[in-house]
């Protein structure tokens, strides 16, 4: 009977015997049972003197260790510690054992247990009540999983993906800084601050060899990540696509904007542009060229490129931002090196909008072209700050950077078995 106790209380200490469960399993309330802890010491927990009859058994203790629940019940354990007198220093010391940690109450399974429920999207009063113990107890939990977060600086990745996300309210910066292998896509870690002088700061730690082992680097449009070039000397930097074709698809919007105030709130014009600005950003092969349909604003049946011509000649500046940004995402999509270069000359005519982000794109030009000759991109990244950021809604937010860290690397290192 003790042994089937044991294993239903997951009780796996050898030393731990006479396991009875003490309380009416018909009534309601915590389960409760009762064990034995007694064993021979092999030296003093205090002098470290080997036992050689100079410990002897002084007495008992009782102490009330909380288990794992079971059948939807709290499980209570009436342990009875023997309690040793050592001779050679004369000093006492309790039994220990595996089921808890020294000098603590709460078992190990119920420790593991929390760290496995922190790795869910959930609060910490979420998981304290699970568990039924205190929020200061999951957080100090939370802590311990500190000890394995051991940064090595002798190694980097040879692909480093850099991004930011909204940082916590006690953090140095008001943005914080992700980094991950671009190769696997598992997540390094998060740095409290982006700013250049802290990045470098951080990454000078690591060994000369490490950081000239990264041979390159994802980015969005950030004018910080591409100065890192005296950290990675070998790097090259690649610009993610979905950035590029998103600064241009920004551009063209303003411009279809304001040429869209030019006609009055009532101008069919006005209405056409504000109603169907979807089918102005699908891409060319995708428009609908069959069928015919009647549109609002537009007399007459029409296929969708047909009513993206009739827009365009509302405006032949309109006209000629529709034929930039299409002709830069083409670019992209193809990874057509001479028709970027073309379309981001400088001698083009477009917009003021639009010039306005072309400009950036210019500046970023070569690292462009490497998103075209490369396969990276940031795109795993943002996924990664997407669960980052349902984290910190279904917490509702995290005040203590430290702990909103430490739930991050557990949300994705801890379901990966690292």
């Amino acid at each position: 009977m003790s042994k089937d106790t044991k294993f239903l209380l997951g009780i796996k200490d050898p030393n731990i015997k006479k396991v009875r469960i003490i309380s009416d399993s018909q009534k309601k309330g915590p389960l409760e049972a009762q064990a034995v802890l007694d064993y021979r010491p092999k030296a003093c927990l205090k002098c470290g003197v080997v036992n050689r009859k100079t410990i002897i058994r002084y007495g008992w203790r009782q102490v009330q260790v909380k288990l794992l629940r079971s059948s939807e019940r709290d499980v209570i354990l009436h342990l009875k510690k023997r309690n040793f007198k050592c001779k050679a220093c004369q000093s006492y010391f309790l039994a220990v054992t595996t089921l808890t940690q020294r000098h603590h109450t709460i078992s190990n399974n119920v420790r593991f247990a929390c760290l496995e429920k922190l790795s869910e999207p959930v609060t910490v009063t979420h998981v304290a009540q699970e568990l039924n113990v205190s929020n200061s107890t999951v957080v100090s939990v939370l802590k311990t999983y500190e000890r394995d977060l051991l940064t090595h600086y002798d190694w980097l990745p040879s692909v480093i993906c850099m991004d930011e996300i909204k940082s916590t309210k006690d953090a140095n910066g008001s943005m914080s800084f992700v980094f991950m292998d671009g190769k696997t896509h598992q997540f390094i870690d998060i740095l409290e601050s982006r700013t250049l002088v802290s990045l470098e700061k951080y990454f000078k730690r690591y060994t000369k060899a490490a950081r000239m082992s990264v041979k390159v680097i994802v980015t969005d449009m950030n004018y910080t990540y591409p100065e890192l070039g005296s950290v990675f000397p070998k790097a090259i930097i690649v610009t993610d696509r979905f950035h590029v074709v998103k600064s241009a698809v920004v551009g063209f919007n303003q411009t279809r904007i304001r040429v869209m105030k030019q006609f009055a709130t009532s101008n069919v014009k006005y209405k056409a542009l504000k109603r169907y600005w979807k089918l102005l950003l699908k891409p060319n092969e995708k428009l609908d060229i069959k069928n015919y349909q009647h549109y609002s604003f537009i007399p007459g049946l029409h296929t969708q490129n047909q009513v993206v011509e009739e827009m365009l000649d509302f405006d032949p500046e309109l006209r000629r931002a529709y034929e930039a940004l299409h002709t830069l995402r083409s670019a992209i999509k193809y990874r057509d090196i001479p028709r970027l270069r073309q379309v981001l000359d400088s001698s083009n005519q477009f917009s003021e909008e639009i010039e306005k982000h072309f400009v950036r794109l210019r500046d970023s030009q070569a690292s462009i072209e490497n998103a075209l000759k490369y396969q990276y991109s940031n795109g795993p990244l943002e996924g990664t700050n997407n669960k980052i950021k349902v984290l910190k809604h279904t917490a509702y937010g995290f005040g203590n950077f430290n702990n909103f860290r430490l739930r991050i690397h557990l949300m994705f290192k801890l379901k990966k078995g690292a």
